[in-house]
C-alpha cells in the first residue's frame, strides 16, 4: 500500500512539474536587421530531406530517424517555449552576405518543467553596397545579464558587415 501511495504521490509531482513550465524571452532578443531576408529555421527532417545526401543518409542509417526526430522535437519544444531563438538573415542586395543569430534563455532552459516537457517528451544589412561586400566569416558570442537572468547569444556570419548588422542590433553587444 505504501508503494502505491509513493508511486502516485511522484506521478502527481511529475504531473504537476510538466505542466508549469516556465516562458522565456529568446525570441524577444533577437534583432532586427534592415535590408534583409529573414528565414526562421527549418527542421532537422526538412534540411535532411532538402538535402543532396539526405535520403541516402536516411536509407543508410534508418536508426538515426528516431534519434533526429527526438532531437527535432525537444529542439521545436525549446523555441515554442521561448528558452531558445534562432533565426538566419541573408541581405537582400547580396545574399551570399549571410548569419545566424541564436539566442538561449537560460533560466527557461535550465527549468525542471521545461526539461520534463521537451527533453522526456511530457508536453505536445549594412548600407554598402554588394559590389563593396566580400566574403569574409566572422562570429561572436557573449553572455547578456538582464533582469536576474543570463542570455546566451551567438552569431555567425559570412561578412563583416552582417556581424556589424547583428552587433548594433543585439542589446549588450560591443564591437570587436
Amino acid at each position: 500500500m505504501f508503494k502505491r501511495i509513493l508511486l502516485l504521490s511522484l506521478l502527481a509531482v511529475i504531473a504537476l512539474t510538466a505542466c508549469q513550465t516556465q516562458k522565456g524571452s529568446a525570441g524577444d532578443m533577437l534583432p532586427n536587421v534592415p535590408d534583409t531576408t529573414v528565414v526562421e529555421g527549418q527542421t532537422i527532417t526538412q534540411f535532411l530531406a532538402k538535402a543532396a545526401d539526405g535520403a541516402a543518409l536516411a536509407t543508410a542509417n534508418p536508426q538515426l530517424i528516431p534519434l533526429v526526430q527526438r532531437v527535432e522535437a525537444s529542439l521545436t519544444c525549446y523555441q515554442d517555449l521561448g528558452a531558445v531563438a534562432l533565426r538566419t538573415y541573408t541581405d537582400k542586395q547580396f545574399p551570399l552576405s549571410a548569419g545566424i543569430v541564436a539566442v538561449v534563455d537560460r533560466k527557461a532552459l535550465t527549468d525542471p518543467a521545461n526539461f520534463a516537457n521537451c527533453v522526456l517528451g511530457r508536453a505536445q544589412g549594412a548600407a554598402a553596397s554588394a559590389e563593396q561586400l566580400t566574403i569574409q566569416p566572422c562570429t561572436k558570442s557573449y553572455t547578456l545579464k538582464k533582469d536576474d537572468n543570463e542570455f546566451y547569444i551567438a552569431y555567425i556570419a559570412t561578412t563583416q558587415e552582417m556581424c556589424q548588422a547583428f552587433c548594433s542590433r543585439l542589446e549588450g553587444c560591443t564591437a570587436q
